[in-house]
């Protein structure tokens, strides 16, 4: 049986998948319709307007995500902190190559959901 923990880390890796893959059912999916957060290329965005605006990421785009840490909050509540190494554009801007970054989840309606993203540009 999986962990809490583990399937919160898959859920956010699936999320970042159908980010990068510009796949906007999956991205609705999974974000909570009212979810918002502080994006290093977009600033704060409500996660709505994020599927609205994914067509103007690269499609060349991708990412690799580690140094991952996850808190789950009982009973419904995970919280994750990792490294995103990311590479592409959007807009026309290049991504910060890395950033760090946190997500909220909890279930909503019976399904897990992403509520809340922040991500901190790393130091050059």
């Amino acid at each position: 049986m999986q962990t809490v923990a583990r399937l919160a880390e898959e859920y956010e890796r699936r999320l970042l998948g159908a980010i990068f893959n510009r796949d906007r059912q999956v991205m609705t999916e999974l974000m909570a319709p009212d979810g918002f957060g502080l994006d290093a290329s977009m600033g704060l965005v409500r996660q709505r307007d994020l599927i609205a605006q994914i067509d103007a990421l690269d499609p060349g785009a991708g990412f690799a995500m580690d140094e991952v840490a996850v808190r789950v909050l009982p009973p419904d509540v995970a919280v994750l902190a990792y490294r995103l190494r990311q590479w592409g554009t959007f807009g026309g801007s290049a991504l910060p190559a890395t950033v760090y970054c946190s997500s909220v989840w909890r279930i909503v309606g019976g399904r897990w959901q992403a509520v809340f993203h922040h991500e901190t540009p790393a130091s050059a």
